[in-house]
């Protein structure tokens, strides 16, 4: 295993205090673990380390002037990214959770899935994305999310706390050829794929160079390939945290890739649209951007080697 498959997905707390907050869950509901997040997420953010892990992002979004204001930042990102996972845990523990989507973006949705396709479904590391996904069975289509799933992570999904099995499965991006065979063949029979567009994981070349946030960042074309080569059409969706237990869809309209062959720049206006659409979501949205991951440092140290 590579450093980077170590360090991704691995939740930050110990297993004892995810433990203690399903605990909470269970005797208060989400009021009383949100109470606990406060002093939690305080601690956390003490730490240098903890800080860094959003620091470019807190830096281009906020462009704080003050050390204070910098913390500030980080704290109510940090405080949100736990609400997100407390709201998540809940549906698991409680089973109730609220999903707001309009009947038009569902019944698109349902008219993509009647073409017998497939769709990809893009998302990224922000809002409630790990609810979202356990909340889409109304598309009666069999789910597949490309996923890495960190053997030292301490956190349950939402299906291990119902002691049940997942509305999905996992296909690991670590795996050979990175999953595009499996990708491939779900959409093929007319299936839904989900996948995170805004960090790359793996090899660097297997991305394009993006406008993000006043810089510059790689994130993988390889879908939009995908797509072109299959026919499937390409859903970008994101779902932010609303309120106690309850979070949304921003779904844009679907589009198709031609097929422009192999050449990786063919393929680079739909990830900058996939990146256009990210801004978007972080302007509304600004403390709900949890990839924990300075991609504008990133592509400056790819691009001297």
């Amino acid at each position: 295993m590579n450093t980077h498959e170590e360090k991704t997905g691995r939740s930050m707390a110990s297993r004892f205090k995810h433990r203690f907050v399903y605990v909470l869950i269970s005797l208060g509901g989400r009021t009383l673990a949100y109470w606990f997040l406060y002093p939690l997420v305080l601690v956390y953010c003490l730490h240098k380390s903890v800080r860094d892990k959003s620091r470019a992002y807190i830096t281009r979004r906020f462009a704080p002037t003050t050390k204070w204001d910098f913390f500030k930042h980080t704290f109510r990102l940090n405080l949100t990214f736990g609400r997100t996972l407390v709201d998540r845990a809940a549906l698991g523990i409680l089973g109730n959770t609220q999903f707001d989507s309009d009947s038009q973006t569902r019944q698109m949705c349902e008219e993509l899935v009647k073409q017998n396709k497939g769709i990809l479904l893009l998302t990224a590391h922000v809002g409630c994305w790990q609810s979202a996904v356990n909340c889409l069975q109304f598309l009666n289509k069999p789910m597949h999310i490309l996923y890495y799933r960190n053997p030292k992570d301490n956190d349950k999904t939402v299906a291990q706390h119902r002691g049940e099995k997942a509305p999905f499965t996992f296909i690991n991006p670590a795996g050979p050829l990175g999953g595009v065979p499996e990708m491939m063949a779900a959409l093929k029979r007319g299936e839904i794929v989900c996948a995170m567009a805004d960090r790359v994981f793996g090899n660097p070349q297997n991305a394009v160079e993006v406008d993000f946030l006043g810089g510059k960042i790689h994130v993988p074309y390889s879908f939009y390939r995908l797509a072109a080569a299959t026919g499937a059409p390409i859903v970008i969706a994101f779902f932010p945290w609303e309120v106690k237990g309850r979070l949304s869809g921003w779904v844009f309209q679907p589009f198709a890739v031609q097929d422009q062959g192999p050449q990786k720049q063919h393929y680079q206006p739909y990830a900058q649209q996939f990146i256009d659409y990210l801004t978007q979501f972080c302007i509304k949205y600004p403390y709900q951007f949890f990839n924990y991951f300075d991609g504008w440092n990133d592509y400056a140290t790819t691009n001297n080697r």
